[in-house]
């Protein structure tokens, strides 16, 4: 065998150590797709519970839904403004939410007929309740209020197969059920670095979250809030992941040429 042929094969070698260097430093482990992959370790006696939901606080701009009932159905119907179609199409679509629903005010304040003005915000739901029982008492003695959050909306944006916004109508959202909804997290996403984002009347406060860690159920960010935004940021090689078939083109033209050349000479 001859120094040019030599030559050659040590080349051709060389490329192909390349190209299998960088495919196996770039696949993504078994490991890094899990989630939750250490829970299976906890045993029944620890007594390990996740995070407890936080309270929502009603803020401004929110969309509620409020009803008032009593024995009183000519007042009550005042009251609520619902009557015949009205009442049968109110739940139809998320447009008749909106519109038949109550806007909480920049100031804090919902207005109800013949009940007037009646301030909610920093309040949680039940606590809005007894605020708008204890002025529907002043009419009528026998009230029940119901009171529901229309405007229980997530965002998630990032690494999943369907960012978008999402309507929540639960009394609890996690993070992982949000996830699910916009359609897991893409063969790009990093599981290990999860961010909420929480917009707060103090400010936006952020939790950072890794899915393959039992711990994400102790975090202050495993249960959502309204207005909750989900980042699922992409791994550090899905760059080179997306460029692969640009870079295999690349280097099947270098050795091509290699080789010319070398048949040439």
């Amino acid at each position: 065998m001859d120094l040019n042929t030599l030559d050659r094969i040590k080349k051709t070698l060389w490329l192909l150590t390349v190209c299998l260097t960088i495919a196996l430093t770039s696949c993504t482990s078994h490991r890094q797709l899990v989630y939750l992959k250490n829970i299976d370790s906890l045993a029944a006696a620890e007594n390990y519970f996740p995070k407890s939901r936080p309270e929502y606080r009603i803020q401004t701009r929110d969309i509620m839904y409020i009803r008032v009932y009593s024995l009183n159905e000519e007042m009550s119907a005042i009251i609520n403004q619902t009557i015949g179609a009205y009442q049968q199409n109110l739940f139809q679509n998320e447009t008749s939410l909106f519109i038949n629903g109550y806007t909480v005010s920049d100031s804090g304040y919902i207005e109800i007929p013949i009940l007037g003005r009646i301030k909610v915000t920093g309040k949680t739901l039940d606590e809005a309740i007894d605020a708008i029982r204890e002025r529907a008492f002043v009419y009528l003695k026998d009230a029940t209020v119901v009171v529901k959050l229309i405007s229980f909306k997530v965002a998630v944006i990032g690494e999943v197969r369907r960012p978008g916004s999402y309507n929540n109508y639960n009394s609890q959202l996690t993070v992982l059920e949000v996830i699910s909804m916009a359609g897991d997290i893409t063969d790009y996403g990093n599981r290990k670095r999860v961010l909420v984002l929480r917009p707060t009347a103090d400010g936006t406060i952020s939790f950072r979250l890794d899915l393959t860690n039992k711990n994400i159920l102790e975090s202050d960010g495993f249960f959502l809030l309204p207005n909750d935004i989900v980042y699922v940021e992409p791994i550090k090689s899905k760059s080179f992941l997306i460029n692969i078939p640009t870079l295999s083109l690349l280097l099947t033209t270098i050795s091509t040429l290699i080789l010319v050349l070398n048949y040439i000479n």
